[in-house]
């Protein structure tokens, strides 16, 4: 199942206090409101509803740790750039007449970027992997992508 997703409202995101800023160890935590876009070839106006209230899917909430920041000379990555943990729950809520169903997704993985203009810029596309879930997702496995900003395209195998 193709689920895309997007951001419905301005995303909550803060530091968590304590942690070590700005280097190896600092986290933060964010929480956004999400609308289902599409799924199979079902768009709104077009199988789902055009009013968005209407397509609330839940909300996707987690936290992000800097791992490392890539020095002159790293073997890996290139020099500025972040390598983040990301780890997040997809709490969704049933829309009607569509596979969105009440249950829980895990993700995680790490993410490879830059910060520009106070935005993280990925170097490749962030894709991570989907590591379970619970009631109707409880054999959830697949990958998360983010095709554009404030988008998430979950493909969830069942």
């Amino acid at each position: 199942m193709k689920i895309l997703l997007s951001v419905l409202t301005t995303p909550v995101a803060e530091f968590v206090k304590g942690s070590n800023l700005p280097g190896p160890g600092h986290r933060s935590v964010f929480s956004d409101d999400l609308v289902l876009e599409q799924y199979d070839n079902n768009t709104p106006g077009n199988g789902l509803p055009q009013n968005p209230n209407q397509r609330r899917a839940g909300t996707h909430s987690g936290l992000i740790t800097t791992l490392r920041i890539a020095k002159a000379g790293d073997n890996f990555y290139p020099q500025d750039s972040l390598l983040l943990h990301y780890e997040s729950t997809y709490k969704f809520n049933t829309v009607p007449n569509t596979p969105l169903k009440k249950g829980q997704v895990r993700v995680g993985g790490v993410l490879l970027g830059f910060v520009v203009n106070n935005q993280f810029q990925p170097i490749d596309p962030n894709t991570l992997a989907i590591v379970g879930g619970t009631e109707a997702y409880k054999t959830a496995s697949g990958q998360v992508t983010e095709p554009s900003c404030g988008e998430k395209l979950l493909d969830i195998q069942l």
